[in-house]
C-alpha cells in the first residue's frame, strides 16, 4: 500500500495517517481517508514548513477513475463548476482507488439523470453527509424554463424515492 510521506502524513488527524496515498507526477499527493479526500499541493512535497492539505468530504466527489494505459488519474466533483483533479500517477494506485471508490459509493444513496429538451444533462443526487441525507441538483449546461421544470421534477422523484420530504 502506498502511504503518504511522513512529512505530509503528520498534517492529517492521527487516525487518518495510514490512509492510502496517491502521488501525481506533478508533486501533488492525495490521501483516501475515511473522513474525506485530502489533497496536498505540489509545494507541500518540498518539505518547507508544515503542509496544509485541502479536505473534501466524500459526498463532494462524483467519481474517480484510473486508466492503467498512460497511468492517468481523474477525479470529478459533484459540482460541475469545480475543476476536475487530474494527472499522471506515480506508483501503484490500487489501494487508493479501492478506498476512494468505497467511500464515494458509501456516500451515494441514489442518483438519476435526465436529458432536457435543449440537450442539457441534469443529475439529481441523494448523498449521505454527517447530518443525514440531502439532495443535490446539477446541470451541465443552461436550462430553459421547461428544463428547470424537468430538473425540479427529477429532484422531487429521487427525494421521494428515499423518503425525503
Amino acid at each position: 500500500m502506498t502511504t503518504l510521506p511522513d512529512s505530509l502524513a503528520c498534517a492529517l488527524p492521527s487516525r487518518e495517517r495510514r490512509s492510502p496515498g496517491l502521488e501525481l507526477q506533478d508533486g501533488r499527493w492525495m490521501a483516501a481517508a475515511k473522513s474525506g479526500l485530502y489533497v496536498f499541493g505540489a509545494e507541500a512535497s518540498s518539505g518547507d514548513g508544515r503542509p496544509s492539505p485541502e479536505h473534501f468530504p466524500w459526498y463532494d466527489v462524483a467519481r474517480a477513475r484510473w486508466e492503467a494505459e498512460g497511468s492517468l488519474f481523474a477525479l470529478e466533483w459533484v459540482d460541475p463548476a469545480h475543476t476536475p483533479l487530474a494527472g499522471r500517477t506515480e506508483g501503484d494506485p490500487s489501494d487508493f482507488m479501492r478506498h476512494a471508490s468505497e467511500y464515494v459509493n458509501r456516500s451515494i444513496v441514489l442518483h438519476s439523470q435526465v436529458e432536457t429538451s435543449n440537450g442539457t444533462t441534469v443529475t439529481a443526487w441523494v448523498r449521505r453527509g454527517p447530518d443525514g441525507l440531502f439532495s443535490i441538483l446539477t446541470a451541465d449546461g443552461a436550462l430553459d424554463e421547461a428544463g428547470q421544470r424537468e430538473a425540479v421534477a427529477l429532484e422531487a422523484r429521487v427525494r421521494d424515492a428515499v423518503g425525503l420530504d
